[in-house]
């Protein structure tokens, strides 16, 4: 049986329901992986700053102090950023009941098509608003946890030249 018009718009209409929702699943798993690496560089940098400056002979210098603080600053910004992502946001889910689902039930089949389709295009609409924003969100904590790393960078060359 070929399908009809109806029943390919409605079925394109879920499809890109479904992919936002994927969409939403892979910005809260990126969010998850900039928390999980700015955790282990910022534990790793105490790490560091702990074996530094436990050493009797070594003082930390004072032009890389600065750099150690930003560095350390930005990479919790990140993480903060990160967890703004994992925030359960409204999603445009529909709420039915069933006297409305009774009202309905006897429609013929292209109208509830067209219904169901209509409240799809609702929820698709606040989906790629909420992944948009997330987007933009990840996108500030991956900012930071570059320049996060740069300030890293910066103060390592400065303890190194200060030796």
């Amino acid at each position: 049986m070929a399908d009809t018009a109806p029943d390919v718009y409605t079925d394109f209409v879920k499809l890109l329901l479904d992919a936002e929702a994927a969409r939403r699943t892979a910005l809260e798993q990126k969010g998850t992986g900039v928390i999980t690496t700015s955790g282990s560089l910022v534990t790793l940098l105490f790490g560091l700053v702990a074996v530094i400056t436990g050493a009797n002979t070594f003082s930390l210098p004072g032009a890389s102090h600065g750099w150690l603080v930003a560095a350390i600053a930005f990479f919790v910004l990140s993480a903060v950023l990160a967890l703004l992502i994992s925030v359960p946001l409204p999603y445009g889910q529909t709420d039915i009941t069933v006297n409305q689902l009774a009202s309905w039930w006897n429609q013929p089949p292209q109208q509830a098509q067209a219904a169901v389709s209509g409240v799809r295009l609702q929820a698709l609409t606040a989906a790629r608003r909420m992944n948009a924003m997330k987007a933009w969100i990840l996108i500030g904590a991956v900012v930071c946890e570059l320049v996060a790393l740069i300030m890293l960078g910066i103060a390592v060359l400065r303890i190194i030249g200060s030796s």
